[in-house]
């Protein structure tokens, strides 16, 4: 017989609610290194393999995204673990990671040699780097968002959060807000990223019904994130 999803995970015993919290504040680390490296410009020297071979991509390809994803599907873990319909929120996720992954290996190495391409391949190089990847990451961006707070839905806290978690996930926000900040700063025109943000941050909010946030720890920390880099990157960009 399958658990109710209004009903709280058994599994999230105090161990699962300390891994939760630590693996939140990993993430906000990682996604602040991310834009950190994203908006200095120190990362753009390249390797002395090649002239088009830079720190940003190497750290974005090889550190930033598998852990972000890699933390993300431990916290989605250490929530659905032990429940038999977790199918949904799992398959989701698994989606979005190939998404990202996609998007990441397509986008970051043609950054780097956008220069170079002359007319001939202009056309092509606007395509993959400009439609094709972010296309593919924005779906992949929301998806996961969606993945993590649906898990979170359907398992609460069983009982609210105190003062100390309540502070840790808000500060999980700011440093997790920092770091999209951070990342969509060099960018020109950031208008449909900013609809996709604000889209995204709707779905999360419309998949809480209304529940009470000292409950949700994941959601206070989406949500806060996305609301902060959203109004920040409006008012830096007006």
């Amino acid at each position: 017989m399958h658990e109710p999803e209004s009903m709280p995970s058994t599994t999230l015993d105090a161990r699962s609610r300390h891994a939760l919290g630590f693996l939140l504040a990993a993430q906000a680390v990682v996604v602040l290194l991310a834009g950190l490296n994203l908006a200095w410009g120190g990362t753009r020297t390249p390797l002395p393999v090649g002239e088009f071979v830079r720190w940003r991509e190497i750290f974005s390809l090889g550190f930033a995204t598998p852990a972000s994803v890699v933390l993300q599907f431990l916290a989605l873990w250490t929530l659905e673990r032990g429940r038999r319909d977790a199918t949904g929120p799992l398959t989701l996720f698994a989606l979005a990671a190939c998404w990202l992954g996609i998007s990441m290996g397509v986008h970051e190495p043609l950054s780097a040699v956008r220069r170079a391409a002359g007319p001939r391949l202009a056309e092509s190089f606007w395509f993959w780097r400009q439609v094709f990847s972010h296309a593919v990451f924005f779906a992949a961006y929301t998806a996961m968002s969606l993945a993590m707070a649906w898990s979170q839905v359907r398992n609460p806290l069983p009982q609210p959060m105190s003062r100390r978690g309540f502070v840790l996930c808000v500060a999980c926000g700011v440093l997790l807000g920092a770091g999209i900040f951070f990342s969509q700063l060099p960018a020109k025109d950031i208008r449909v990223d900013l609809a996709v943000m604000a889209l995204t941050l709707a779905g999360i909010e419309a998949l809480r019904r209304r529940r009470p946030f000292a409950r949700l720890p994941l959601n206070v920390t989406l949500e806060l994130a996305y609301a902060l880099s959203l109004v920040a990157l409006v008012w830096a960009k007006m």
